[in-house]
């Protein structure tokens, strides 16, 4: 594998990178941003190409490394005259002027830019690593915090179909108070729990705009100055089936980017040892030169003479100790890196391998069904209390479960959202390894445009009044 490429899963991930950060991609919908819209913003923000500027620096380094070094040309006049002049009966000098040009050659002989050129093609290899794995945590922070907004908003609509239906019922026990058909504990009782109602709103409310204030933040200022809109949906299928943590962690130890960039940093590491043992070869040039004789002052004819030299540097007492044994020390310190790196990532595998079985077994346990049943409890308990058959607690208990249920539906998909995309970005992976949990690809449900939702179904579940 050469230091450029990526793995073939890693390959994946950057080629729906590349879709997604694709102009079309790019430009938000008039029915809000998508996920995959956010995602491809998110990767043309200023944090991602100040990414890619720094492995544009390490490439220009390598372009450094693999140029050819210059040679020297040197102008010399010699034995001039200064207290006489030069003659027949008083010869001195005679004098001279040389030319000269040297080339330096170790690079040739001892192979010195080879070594350079493989130290620095590693140190590319590692920068490119490093601007994938920014890459893939930019991705899972987008999505996390695009999730995020989904649930906020979710989240709101519940505490403000909550405050209509308590407000609803407050009004018709007012009256029916006024009339002295209801006692006046009711009323008070159904407005301190209004009271609480609204406090939630206003709690929901702050909450969604924490939460888009942080998605904007991941968007790079894409959206500044105007209200962001999401168009998604958690009500996505439970079809996730994560693979066992062996497994799952030795598709991570190949596929993520962070791993290959420690790996890559330890064959760097091993390729400067070698080039700091060449360092320490003597510097050697190579001159060719010539010399102009002007003899004619004392009775002879000037001459042209010419002249060869070899150079080169006696290695008694800088040998390159220091810089070799950094190289060294580098080269075992990359080791103990690497293995704390995969020790961290067997933990993380285990934790989002954990994760999301858990938030799939939580979503499948509150089903569809339970919030049908508890929409038909809250409504019955409310005909029931207006026709006199049951207490105004027993309605409130009704709709406050009511409440909690639909509460712990919204949570539960947008942990399973989460915990799908997280589980997805551990194992840097763009699809499904073999049989487990879906694609996070644009059509999968994960993150519609209000335009592309079924028939009859709008992009967010509204709570039931």
């Amino acid at each position: 594998m050469t230091p450029g490429c990526p793995p073939r899963a890693g390959c994946c991930l950057l080629a729906l990178i590349g879709a997604l950060v694709s102009p079309r991609a790019a430009q938000g919908g008039d029915g809000g941003l998508t996920l995959e819209q956010a995602i491809g913003l998110s990767l043309a923000g200023p944090k991602i190409l100040a990414g890619r500027e720094a492995v544009n620096q390490v490439r220009a380094e390598a372009r450094s490394a693999a140029l050819l070094p210059n040679p020297s040309l040197s102008f010399e006049a010699g034995l001039l005259p200064l207290s006489r002049r030069y003659t027949v009966e008083a010869p001195g000098g005679p004098a001279e002027l040389a030319a000269g040009i040297s080339y330096p050659i170790d690079w040739l002989v001892f192979r010195k830019r080879a070594a350079a050129m493989a130290s620095a093609d590693a140190a590319v290899g590692v920068a490119e690593a490093e601007h994938a794995d920014l890459v893939r945590r930019r991705t899972a922070e987008t999505a996390q915090a695009f999730y995020g907004v989904l649930e906020a908003e979710a989240l709101l609509e519940l505490a403000r179909q909550t405050v209509r239906t308590l407000e609803q019922a407050e009004a018709a026990i007012r009256k029916a108070a006024a009339l002295g058909g209801r006692p006046q504990v009711e009323l008070s009782r159904v407005r301190l729990e209004l009271q609480g109602a609204r406090r939630e709103e206003r709690s929901a409310r702050s909450a969604v705009v924490a939460a888009k204030a942080a998605l904007a933040a991941l968007l790079g200022g894409a959206r500044a100055g105007r209200g962001l809109e999401v168009a998604g949906t958690l009500d996505v299928p439970l079809t996730a089936r994560p693979l066992p943590v062996e497994a799952a962690f030795a598709l991570a130890g190949e596929n993520r980017p962070d791993i290959l960039a420690l790996r890559r940093k330890g064959a760097k590491a091993r390729r400067d040892v070698a080039l700091e043992r060449r360092n320490a070869l003597p510097e050697t040039k190579l001159g060719f030169g010539v010399t102009r004789q002007f003899q004619r002052a004392i009775g002879a004819p000037d001459v042209t003479a010419w002249g060869a030299s070899l150079e080169i540097t006696l290695p008694i007492f800088n040998r390159n100790q220091g810089g070799r044994a950094k190289a060294a020390a580098a080269a075992v310190q990359s080791g103990h890196e690497l293995a704390a790196a995969l020790a961290e990532l067997r933990a993380e595998v285990e934790q989002a391998v954990q994760a999301l079985g858990t938030a799939l077994e939580n979503a499948k346990g509150i089903a569809e069904a339970d919030l049908g049943l508890a929409v038909q409890v809250r409504d019955s308990f409310r005909k029931a209390y207006e026709a006199g058959g049951r207490s105004l607690l027993e309605m409130l208990d009704a709709q406050r479960s009511y409440r909690e249920t639909y509460r712990a539906y919204i949570t539960s998909r947008a942990d399973y959202c989460r915990s799908l995309f997280r589980y997805h970005a551990t194992l840097a992976v763009a699809g499904p390894p073999g049989r487990t949990a879906p694609a996070l690809q644009p059509g999968l449900g994960l993150a519609r445009s209000s335009r592309e939702q079924a028939p009859g179904r709008s992009s967010r579940r509204k709570p039931s009044p």
